[in-house]
């Protein structure tokens, strides 16, 4: 009797533990089931939201694509010259914009902004006036020259915000070129410009109030090809446009850059109207500040402008007869700054 109860026992536990089991079991693979899907759906999300894309960096000069080695460049300006004995200079065919105004002789000087590019030749360096010290106020950059009228100069002794590389001060960061004579033959370097900016703690970052477009000349302008400008007895220029790039010609002849020995081609040209008079110590005295007009050409069309400058530090802007205001082309730009004595033509 105690037997057969025994086996009779064992016999329900067994199948009870069965049962137990094949429950556990079935819980056990459902759940396991559901966690992998759970886990791989997780990943894919994690994995979306984590990928970014590869930032763009732009020159906000020229508003094209420049690299992150370029994007890390510290922009400065240079005053270089233009008499004859100067031409073919060196370097400005990798300026971002060359600034083109009236010195002393009938025959105007050049402000270069670097920033995209690093020429190993930058001149010739020449002086600097009042007017081109407006200039890097404005777009808060230091600026290499030699030497100076005694306003410029006067002005950069008193005034620290003046951010001046002058040879005379620094001449370890220039050289002359013995090919040619002097005062036309002195040259630097974007290394040797930004070492010597780093020393001084002339380190800014760029700015620029300048807009650009891909798309904005497309619409209806005038079309323009040719452009001609006389300055005086002196000093002409002109340029002639040509697949998408305006190429510069001085005194009729084509403008080299001799450091890469390649035209001078720009993609924007800007020409603000001012008011240059000449005062009795043969200096020149050019309005800056104020409004005036002007005109635009990209693409090989022109559009009619408006400028205005509120203060030394503030931007030029320039609009449209609407007020709105004008986007550039993306690439770089020659800007003349010219007395509305000046014969403009165009064709």
């Amino acid at each position: 009797m105690n037997k057969r109860w025994f086996l009779s026992t064992l016999l329900v536990c067994s199948i009870f533990l069965s049962s137990c089991n094949g429950s556990s079991t079935k819980n056990t693979v459902k759940k396991s089931s559901d966690k992998p899907k759970s886990s791989i759906v997780s990943k894919e999300v994690i994995k979306k939201d984590t990928k970014k894309k590869a930032p763009i960096y732009r020159s906000v000069y020229t508003g094209l694509k420049i690299s992150k080695k370029q994007y890390k460049n510290i922009p400065f300006m240079a005053v270089i010259e233009n008499s004859r004995a100067a031409r073919p200079q060196a370097g400005l065919s990798k300026a971002d914009i060359v600034f083109e105004t009236m010195a002393e002789g009938g025959v105007p000087r050049f402000m270069a902004l670097f920033y995209s590019n690093s020429p190993k030749v930058i001149g010739p360096v020449r002086s600097a006036r009042p007017y081109f010290l407006t200039l890097s106020v404005e777009f808060n950059l230091p600026f290499a020259h030699c030497g100076g009228s005694s306003e410029a100069l006067n002005r950069i002794k008193t005034d620290s915000t003046i951010m001046s590389m002058n040879q005379y001060a620094y001449g370890n960061y220039y050289w002359r070129d013995p090919s040619r004579y002097a005062p036309h033959n002195l040259y630097t370097s974007a290394a040797k410009l930004r070492k010597l900016i780093r020393v001084k703690n002339y380190v800014h970052k760029p700015k620029s109030s300048l807009k650009f477009s891909t798309t904005y000349w497309n619409s209806n302008k005038t079309n323009i090809k040719n452009i001609n400008m006389r300055f005086n007895s002196y000093y002409s220029t002109s340029y002639k446009y040509k697949n998408g790039l305006y190429y510069k010609y001085m005194d009729g002849i084509a403008s080299m850059d001799k450091l890469y020995n390649k035209p001078l081609a720009f993609k924007n040209i800007i020409i603000q109207i001012t008011d240059i008079s000449t005062r009795k110590d043969t200096r020149l005295n050019i309005k800056q500040t104020g409004n005036g007009k002007g005109y635009v050409l990209s693409q090989g069309k022109l559009i009619k402008i408006n400028w205005k400058k509120s203060s030394e530090k503030s931007p030029t802007i320039i609009t449209d007869k609407n007020g709105s205001v004008i986007k550039l082309s993306r690439g770089n730009t020659w800007w003349h700054i010219l007395d509305s004595s000046c014969k403009l033509s165009f064709k």
